[in-house]
C-alpha cells in the first residue's frame, strides 16, 4: 500500500493504493492509485522505497524471482523494514538475507479471494460487520460498554446504546467499537498486560 508515496504493508482492502502492474514499455512496477513506479529513493543511493514519476533508471526495475523482488543493477530486495509484521510497517531494500520479510507472494486479481463484508468467519467466529453486545454470564448478565473510547467496563444494558455495542472488522481482523469506530479491542502492553482497552492505533497484531 502507499502512504506519501511511502510503500508501507497493510491488511488487504481492495483499494487502488494496493494493486501494482508491471509496465512492459518501462520495465518498472507501477501502483494503479497513479501509475507512478517503484523507486529507491535518491536514485538508487539509499535503502528507502518511494512511488516516483517513472524514468526507467536502474533504481526503478526490478524483477521477479524466488519469491523476491530484486533490483536489477545492485541485488538488493524488497524489504519489510526491521521485519516487523505491523500495520503501516514501512517498505524498503536491503541485501538479501533470503528471510520471511524479503519473501513475497504475486497474486493476480482474478484471482484472489474476495474480500468479504458480511457473512460468518468461520476461522474467527464472528459475523463478518455485524453488531453485537459483549454479555457477561455473571447472574446480572451485564454488558461490555466503552468508556471515552479507551476504557471497558461492565452496565447494564441499554437499548441502543452504541458504547456497548462490537462488532468484527474483516479486513483488520479485529474486533471494533460501534461508537468510536476507529478503535479495536487491544490487550495492553503489546499483550503482555491482563488489562483490555481500546486503541485508535490498528495495527491487526495478535494482541
Amino acid at each position: 500500500m502507499i502512504k506519501c508515496l511511502t510503500p508501507i504493508i497493510k491488511t488487504r482492502n481492495g483499494r487502488r493504493t494496493q494493486l501494482w502492474y508491471f509496465h512492459q514499455q518501462s520495465l518498472t512496477i507501477r501502483t494503479r492509485y497513479n501509475n507512478q513506479s517503484w523507486d529507491i529513493k535518491s536514485a538508487g543511493r539509499t535503502n528507502d522505497m518511494q512511488i516516483w514519476s517513472t524514468n526507467s533508471g536502474w533504481f526503478q526495475v526490478f524483477k521477479y524471482e524466488n519469491s523476491q523482488f530484486i533490483n536489477w543493477s545492485n541485488n538488493k530486495v524488497l524489504d519489510v523494514t526491521s521485519s516487523k509484521d505491523i500495520e503501516g510497517q514501512a517498505v524498503g531494500v536491503q541485501n538479501n538475507t533470503g528471510k520471511k520479510n524479503q519473501k513475497w507472494q504475486v497474486v493476480y486479481v482474478d484471482q484472489a479471494s474476495k474480500v468479504e463484508t458480511k457473512g460468518l468467519n468461520e476461522e474467527f467466529g464472528f459475523y463478518i460487520n455485524r453488531p453485537f453486545y459483549l454479555v457477561s454470564e455473571l447472574p446480572m448478565n451485564r454488558v461490555a460498554e466503552m468508556l471515552g473510547g479507551t476504557n471497558m467496563v461492565l452496565k447494564r444494558w441499554r437499548n441502543n446504546t452504541r458504547q456497548q455495542q462490537f462488532w468484527f472488522d474483516e479486513v483488520s481482523k479485529t474486533i471494533r467499537n460501534n461508537y468510536w469506530k476507529n478503535y479495536c479491542l487491544d490487550i495492553q502492553g503489546n499483550g503482555s498486560s491482563k488489562n483490555l482497552r481500546t486503541v485508535s492505533g490498528i495495527n491487526s497484531r495478535w494482541w
